[in-house]
Order: structure tokens, then sequence, then C-alpha cells
């Protein structure tokens, strides 16, 4: 059985990766464990980045 550290641990080294996904759902399972974990912080950074849109890279 994993702790929340593990996933935490976990959700860093897919974040690196930038395996977004993966990265997510080890993150939402750290949240389950305690929801006032440090994977509340690190999947509001994570969306901030997917999120991310510069319009003036975008074709009208």
């Amino acid at each position: 059985m994993f702790t929340e550290e593990d996933y935490l641990q976990q959700g860093k080294a897919f974040q690196q990766k930038q395996q977004w996904a993966e990265a997510i759902n080890a993150y939402k399972e750290a949240l389950e464990l305690n929801p006032e974990s440090k994977a509340k912080f690190a999947l509001d950074y994570i969306y901030e980045i997917l999120d991310f849109r510069y319009t003036d890279l975008l074709n009208p």
C-alpha cells in the first residue's frame, strides 16, 4: 500500500517527464489519503500549465 509521500514522489517524477495524466492521477491519489496534501498545489500547477494559451502564436 502506498503512502501520501509515495504518491507525491510518483507525481513529481511523472511531472518532470511531462507525463501529465500520470502525474495528475498520482496527485489525486495523494489527495484521497490527505485532503490537505501538497498535491493540491501540484495539481493546480499542472492545470495551469495545461490551460496555458499563448494567443500570439495561434492562427486567427
